[in-house]
């Protein structure tokens, strides 16, 4: 038996009533007394979870000192990782010369952040706050808009494969803020569950087999907005005379769209023929690829024009790739848990 395991024997009392006794050690580290309420929740591994929750749960807090010796970018992950956690207040301190510092954790805060608001501020400290509470955004519900939102990037950069149109790349590459968003605050509820702060029900989630699943998937999808938001860039950065080749790639791009939105579709569904459908397009979009390639390097095209556009290639091809990972994850999610069997 492991370590941290206690024994108990099931007992019956009044004839139909099975009890066991706490542990006394875990009772007076709670501060339990008689007439306190605990609540009981059923695992799907046929485990029982047992928790006291007090009325008024105090928040999570922590502090963070900003080392002047370190980047901003370095200060706004240390920033970033304790809201992953799933910490509530977060109590920042400024020394001198960490002006910039101080500017690029807010400007995180406002671009990358939900719910997260300053409730306290001085000369040489911040105080934060996360007010977005789990029952208020599911993490279903929440990776339907990431998804939803990342698609529509997809489906405008590839429409300006035709036509180049300036004011809606722009807008594509805002956009990747609101994805990133998203994919931060689904991260942080479910680090909480592994954490055992929450449980899947509590995020809306089934077993921890989801979490880990959602876990993989919001990634992927993170890194698919990635790759639009830096089609759209390229797209921008293209010098006139290459714009006329664009319209070559718009049959594989539109392959993309329609293999992307299919393995969301097959998440979201648990459907596993479309899954597989998904991969199988996501191996030809790797062939059309190559074709594209080969047809660069026949045209012998100018340095200026082929390197954009084989880039913009590449980036189909991963989100090809991640779309086929998501696909991945939603087999096996469709496949039923293993029932414990007592021999």
């Amino acid at each position: 038996m492991p370590s941290n395991e206690i024994l108990r024997r099931v007992q019956i009392t009044g004839g139909s009533t099975y009890i066991i006794s706490l542990p006394k050690n875990w009772v007076r580290r709670l501060g339990l007394k008689q007439g306190d309420y605990l609540t009981l929740t059923p695992l799907p591994d046929g485990s029982l979870k047992v928790r006291f929750r007090k009325e008024s749960p105090k928040p999570f807090k922590t502090t963070m000192r900003v080392d002047p010796k370190l980047s901003p970018e370095a200060s706004v992950r240390e920033f970033i990782a304790r809201y992953l956690v799933g910490y509530d207040l977060i109590e920042i301190t400024f020394p001198e010369g960490t002006y910039k510092h101080r500017t690029a954790i807010k400007e995180c805060m406002v671009k990358k952040m939900i719910g997260v608001e300053i409730i306290d501020e001085a000369s040489d400290y911040v105080i934060v706050q996360c007010l977005a509470k789990p029952t208020e955004l599911s993490v279903v519900n929440a990776i339907k808009r990431m998804t939803n939102i990342t698609s529509h990037m997809l489906s405008d950069v590839v429409k300006c494969l035709g036509e180049r149109n300036e004011e809606v790349l722009k807008e594509v590459t805002e956009r990747e803020d609101t994805v990133d968003k998203f994919y931060l605050f689904i991260v942080r509820q479910l680090k909480s569950v592994a954490l055992g702060l929450l449980l899947p029900s509590d995020v809306g989630l089934y077993d921890f087999r989801e979490v880990l699943g959602f876990r993989l998937v919001v990634k992927s999808v993170e890194r698919i907005a990635d790759h639009v938001n830096r089609i759209a860039k390229i797209m921008l950065r293209m010098p006139t005379e290459a714009l006329t080749y664009l319209e070559n790639l718009r049959e594989m791009g539109l392959k993309v769209v329609e293999t992307y939105g299919n393995s969301v579709r097959s998440l979201l569904r648990r459907d596993i023929n479309l899954g597989h459908r998904v991969v199988r397009g996501s191996r030809e979009i790797g062939l059309k690829e190559e074709e594209a390639i080969g047809w660069i390097i026949r045209e012998r095209l100018d340095i200026g024009v082929a390197l954009p556009l084989r880039t913009i290639l590449e980036s189909f091809k991963r989100i090809a790739d991640y779309s086929s990972d998501i696909a991945e994850i939603a087999i096996n999610l469709a496949i039923e848990n293993p029932i414990p069997v007592n021999y």
